[in-house]
């Protein structure tokens, strides 16, 4: 868009002009109305901003021209006067057709609104387009001639005042230094860089008083890239050349930095040749901030939307592998059962199930870390989580690294949540396997519970006396520099390459042990390896005495079965197993079929055992219906994995056994037997 800017005081039209450029609008000037008439004439502009009072012609007779003028009259006009201020003065404005009077000074993000409006409404035919002039040359002389010669005498007398009392260039950098806002200021520097005149606003911006910044403007400086460019543009504008807005670092009074976006442009004398350059610096120091903030935020989102993209997918790898595992299990232990155990091929069939048993256990520690939002917090046995996560370990860390552990079995139970304490050894195991992935090492991992009192309180730990547990970890790996040492439990610090990290895992382990009330500590010298403690509160011994021994004979009966699974394979064999057992199985693949074969004959069925995951109808809902058939029949809910429900669920739901797929024939057997019997006592 391009704008005539017509005024004759040269102080306020370079100001305008300035700030019109600095917002990217192309300017175009005159000093009087006969001047510009010439000019919009010769190239009509897109908007006209005109001062009033001017010699030769002023702003009433430009806008009566322009408007009487077929090929200018549509154009927006506006007066911007500080000497026209009465009502009267403004009637007989829009009476000629202008579009917009406004009383000077006025605060500059209110005037670029005012002017972004009229643009637009001009754009979307919303402006009003005089057909005749309202004012004819009588009435236009009658209506100002009087008002016109007592301000032309109250403008000269002002003149002459302020001639007598300011400099001509005191006058120019006031009226500039009270048009600017606290994060901006005004300067003009000459040809060699030396700062001839700054604003007064260089203190609310950078803390420096005028006299403290009379230097070269490179003085202030930091040693950013972005400096050696800013230079390059001054040099050019120097040369004459007007360039875009460029940004620069500097240094605050008080040290801090700050980001400054430059506007400038070089200042000629009457033979051509460039006396000094004036600019307008903007402190964009908060918008840079602010943008930085953004982006992590952004990066934070991703990175979260990424870890439950990868705990979706491996919760729905888990249900599909744990369905395959589940025939290999189930037939294996059929085959079983044709055999001596002293035979050869019974002892072959029991190393394929104790393969499917390994992987079994693998997939419940890939579901361990697939859940999310899981922050309530129960007794943990935390040695029974290191034992999980070491199964997790040694399947997945190259034999390059050697494993040792040494955990007390006998330490207290803590007060955790189970999944995060996951996360927390993890991470740390993680970290250590990475120092260590080129040249291999020892990673120890060791469980102890310490009594820490006032007599052997340990130095630098944030915490109060008690009992703790002390969770190590540690590594023979490439150690940690002291410089970062300090620095690597911030988020998104990373000594690591993008690709291979986020630089949130210690940052997360950190805010997980504060969050359990204990404190995480480091030890490490470059090329030493690393030691990370971690304490734990305890809480009272959750005495639960020993698991009873579980009998290896199979237990049976001759109860009535249904059983529900949409997966044929899967049903076809436990029916199989529990039919071996001696109980009458039906055996159904809808669960929608089930509940009416169920409501047609409930008391013909001692006991339900559905899969959770089906089409129609989930295992879930099918236990709804049928509980209201028969509220006491007891139900048993199998899944591979699914996000809707879980242990606490079911049993809230009226489930009386959760178990989780692959189930195996001696487990199956038992579960059903366990709640027969539970309904037969009660």
């Amino acid at each position: 868009m391009r704008i005539l800017v017509v005024e004759d005081n040269e102080d306020s039209r370079v100001l305008l002009e300035s700030l019109l450029e600095a917002n990217g609008y192309e300017v175009e000037s005159a000093e009087n109305g006969k001047v510009a008439l010439t000019l919009a004439t010769r190239r009509p502009p897109d908007l006209i901003i005109s001062d009033i009072l001017m010699p030769e012609m002023d702003g009433y007779v430009l806008c009566r021209a322009v408007k009487a003028d077929e090929l200018l009259r549509r154009i927006p006009f506006i007066f911007y006067t500080a000497t026209y201020t009465d009502p009267a003065d403004q009637k007989l404005a829009m009476d000629l057709g202008a579009s917009k009077f406004i009383v000077k000074p006025m605060e500059i993000d209110a005037f670029l609104v005012e002017i972004k409006t009229l643009l637009e409404n001009h754009k979307t035919e919303k402006l009003p387009t005089p057909q005749q002039p309202l004012v004819g040359d009588k009435d236009l002389q009658s209506g100002y001639a009087g008002v016109l010669a007592k301000k032309l005498d109250q403008k000269v007398r002002q003149l002459e005042e302020e001639k007598t009392r300011l400099a001509k260039s005191e006058k120019k950098y006031r009226r500039l230094v009270e048009a600017l806002r606290d994060d901006y200021f005004f300067y003009t520097h000459d040809t060699n860089g030396v700062f001839t005149y700054i604003s007064p606003s260089i203190e609310n911006v950078l803390g420096y008083t005028r006299e403290k910044i009379q230097v070269h403007f490179t003085e202030y400086f930091t040693d950013s890239p972005i400096n050696d460019a800013a230079v390059g543009y001054t040099e050019q504008c120097i040369k004459g050349l007007k360039l875009p807005p460029y940004e620069v670092e500097v240094y605050h009074k008080n040290g801090n930095i700050h980001r400054l976006e430059i506007t400038e442009e070089p200042i000629f004398d009457k033979q051509g040749q460039v006396t000094a350059v004036e600019g307008i610096a903007h402190d964009i120091t908060k918008r840079i901030f602010a943008e930085k903030q953004l982006a992590k935020a952004q990066e934070s989102l991703q990175q979260s939307q990424k870890l439950e993209a990868i705990g979706t997918l491996a919760g729905g790898i888990a249900h599909d592998f744990n369905n395959i595992l589940t025939p290999i299990i189930g037939y294996t232990e059929i085959s079983q059962l044709s055999l001596p155990e002293s035979s050869k091929g019974w002892q072959n069939l029991q190393e394929v199930l104790n393969a499917a048993n390994q992987a079994r256990e693998l997939i419940k520690q890939i579901l361990t870390f697939s859940r999310r939002n899981e922050t309530e917090k129960k007794p943990v046995l935390l040695q029974a989580v290191v034992k999980d996560t070491l199964k997790l370990l040694r399947a997945s860390i190259p034999s390059t690294i050697e494993i040792r552990d040494s955990v007390d079995p006998n330490c207290d139970a803590i007060s955790a949540n189970q999944t995060q304490m996951h996360q927390i050894l993890m991470n740390l195991c993680t970290n250590a396997y990475y120092a260590m992935r080129d040249q291999g090492g020892i990673l120890v991992i060791s469980l102890s519970e310490i009594d820490i009192t006032p007599d052997n309180y340990i130095a630098n730990l944030d915490l109060q006396t008690g009992k703790y547990l002390r969770l190590e970890v540690s590594d023979t790996g490439t150690g940690i520099e002291k410089d970062n040492l300090k620095r690597i439990f911030e988020p998104y610090f990373s000594t690591k390459p993008m690709d291979d990290g986020t630089g949130l895992g210690l940052s997360v382990v950190h805010g997980i042990v504060t969050s359990h009330g204990g404190h995480i500590t480091v030890y490490s010298e470059p090329g030493q390896g690393s030691t990370f403690h971690v304490y734990l509160p305890v809480i009272v011994r959750h005495e639960t005495g020993d698991e009873p021994m579980l009998t290896e004979e199979v237990p049976g009966g001759t109860e009535r079965i249904l059983l529900v699974d949409d997966d044929e394979k899967i049903g076809f064999l436990e029916k199989e197993q529990l039919e071996s057992l001696g109980y009458q199985v039906t055996a159904l693949t809808s669960g929608v079929e089930a509940v009416d074969f169920f409501r047609k004959a409930p008391q013909d069925i001692d006991i339900v055992i559905t899969d959770m995951t089906m089409p129609n109808i989930t295992g879930a809902e099918l236990s709804q219906e049928l509980l209201k058939i028969k509220p006491d029949i007891p139900i048993i809910l199998c899944t591979g994995f699914s996000e809707l429900i879980d242990k606490e669920k079911a049993t809230a739901l009226g489930i009386q056994e959760y178990l989780m797929k692959p189930v195996g024939r001696k487990d199956l057997a038992r579960a059903v037997r366990k709640v027969l019997d539970k309904k037969n006592d009660s």
